[in-house]
This record gives structure tokens, sequence and C-alpha cells, in this order.
């Protein structure tokens, strides 16, 4: 959910995002999902990556801002 005033171009490294559309069928394979201003999306992540890694806006000062997590994916 992008509840912000501004597009966020969100990516998790190391893995694709499988978007879908609003009854949860697939639409494309993508690495970097484009979330519009006041909108949702709807996405599934095969996490088959171990290690650690980044998911978070594409905007650099967004990065600064927070808008970063770690991701850790197991064995």
């Amino acid at each position: 959910v992008n509840d912000t005033m501004m597009d966020h171009p969100i990516h998790l490294h190391g893995m694709w995002s499988d978007l879908e559309d609003e009854q949860g069928r697939f639409k494309v394979r993508k690495h970097t999902l484009g979330v519009q201003a006041g909108h949702r999306l709807s996405y599934r992540v095969t996490a088959d990556a171990p290690g650690a890694w980044a998911y978070h806006c594409h905007l650099l000062y967004h990065m600064e801002a927070g808008m970063m997590r770690e991701v850790r994916v197991g064995e």
C-alpha cells in the first residue's frame, strides 16, 4: 500500500516479483515494481536466494529516510 503522495519504485534485491491483478492472477514478473501514489499492489516473491537482501525504494533520499529493510532468506 502506498499511502503517500509520491510514486515509489520498490525493489527486493536478489529475487523476482510476480505482479498480480486485482483477482490474484499473474500479470508480469519484474525486478522493480512501480507503486503509484495512493495505490496498492499485490505481488508474490519466491524467496529462493539464501542470504541477506535489501528491500527498498529506489529513490536514494527515500532509502536514507528509512524506506529500506533487510530481508533474510534461510537455507
